[in-house]
């Protein structure tokens, strides 16, 4: 079982410490610990504990304190960060389906006043039943 040290990082989180790989998965306290701030984490949100936090601020990343927050099987509360990693987005460039953000050019507008969509998946799905898929405000 090889034994590392990196950042578990993906969409909505970041946690910093050793990390367990196994038959292609990851394992461990620190992997645990992401996946809770993961499920915290909004859609275009960055959630991180605070060693990442503060390796942030160092490099001037705007970063705020959310308080400390209880996560399911972790012993005591944890002090969570939101990492701003770009300006806020307009809440109209969030794809309506998959909740990605979508105001770049590879992405795709219904109309001049519509929803951004990610992908012609996720337009699709819109486009046949829009009321199950409600649009930020």
């Amino acid at each position: 079982m090889p034994k590392r040290t990196a950042p578990a990082a993906d969409a909505g989180r970041a946690e910093p410490g050793p990390v367990i790989r196994r038959a292609g998965d990851l394992f461990g306290s620190t992997v645990n610990i992401a996946a809770r701030i993961a499920s915290l984490a909004s859609p275009g949100q960055l959630l991180a504990t605070q060693s990442i936090a503060d390796a942030a601020a160092a490099k001037g990343i705007l970063v705020r304190d959310l308080g400390k927050v209880a996560l399911r099987s972790v012993a005591g509360e944890v002090p969570i960060y939101e990492i701003e990693l770009a300006p806020s987005p307009d809440p109209a460039w969030i794809d309506p389906v998959c909740k990605m953000h979508a105001p770049y050019a590879s992405y795709r507008r219904a109309a001049p006043e519509g929803p951004w969509f990610c992908s012609p998946r996720c337009e699709e799905a819109y486009r046949k039943s829009p009321q199950t898929y409600p649009l930020a405000r």
